[in-house]
């Protein structure tokens, strides 16, 4: 049995044990227990776990890539609002819209401004430290039209249904837990990162910075919208505007594949 194997079985098996103390506590019912117990940790252990398929294939089959991608955030978003009704309610996060209109804007604003500024912090670091981006976030960028228009349903599906997930259900499921909001958030958007493994260990750290500014935009507004709108607004942002300036010249040798 593989290493890849041996700690995706100990992470299904972690989850369950999760899952139950969810379930004892009465964090939740069974359904949102479970959920958040693979979300927290089977999902986050896989994503640091698999290895990258090669890059030339990861640039043969963008298309392909971008379409899993959307149907496994697509899947996920909606099997966690289904069990999350918290969300759902007249005054859940998910149901509560800005009002007035400028209420919404301002905060989506702002919110992407420092999601740039954190990405432009960390392309610093990169330069003082020597960090490099991987060859797998090289490889993903779109570059013909059809693979930018999948981008960009990519960017939007990750900005509703990662928002739902990680700034919606899992900081309020573990309230009781952790005794407000924030406080759950804040592990949440480290969970965040460990989803992006694919981006390398500055990767992770500069995405779970990101999740903790797009949580601090849900507490400020208590909507999740403002979040969603600068989630799907950086990713757009980030992979059809800012890719080459941000990513420069890759590296002479050969590229890094992931962590």
């Amino acid at each position: 049995m593989t290493r890849e194997r041996r700690g995706v079985l100990a992470a299904a098996a972690g989850s369950a044990v999760l899952a139950a103390a969810f379930v004892l506590a009465d964090t939740g019912g069974v359904a949102a227990s479970v959920v958040a117990a693979v979300w927290l940790v089977l999902i986050p252990a896989v994503a640091l776990l698999q290895r990258p398929p090669p890059l030339d294939e990861i640039r043969a089959h963008r298309l392909g890539f971008y379409a899993a991608s959307i149907v496994f955030l697509a899947a996920g978003g909606l099997l966690t609002f289904a069990v999350a009704p918290e969300l759902r309610q007249p005054s859940g996060l998910l149901r509560t819209w800005p009002s007035p209109p400028g209420a919404l804007l301002l905060p989506a604003v702002l919110l992407t401004a420092g999601g740039l500024g954190v990405v432009y912090a960390f392309r610093g670091l990169t330069a003082r430290f020597g960090w490099r981006e991987t060859g797998v976030v090289r490889a993903i960028m779109p570059v013909t039209g059809a693979e930018k228009g999948v981008f960009a349903l990519l960017s939007l599906a990750a900005g509703v249904f990662e928002e739902v997930v990680f700034r919606g259900f899992l900081p309020l499921f573990l309230v009781p837990w952790t005794g407000s909001y924030l406080a759950g958030a804040l592990p949440v958007a480290v969970v965040f990162g460990f989803l992006h493994a694919y981006q390398g260990r500055h990767g992770i750290a500069r995405t779970a910075v990101m999740g903790g500014i797009l949580a601090a935009g849900v507490v400020w507004t208590e909507s999740l919208w403002p979040s969603i709108f600068a989630h799907a607004a950086l990713d757009l942002i980030l992979g059809l505007v800012l890719a080459k300036s941000l990513l420069g010249e890759p590296p002479a040798g050969p590229a890094m594949g992931g962590v």
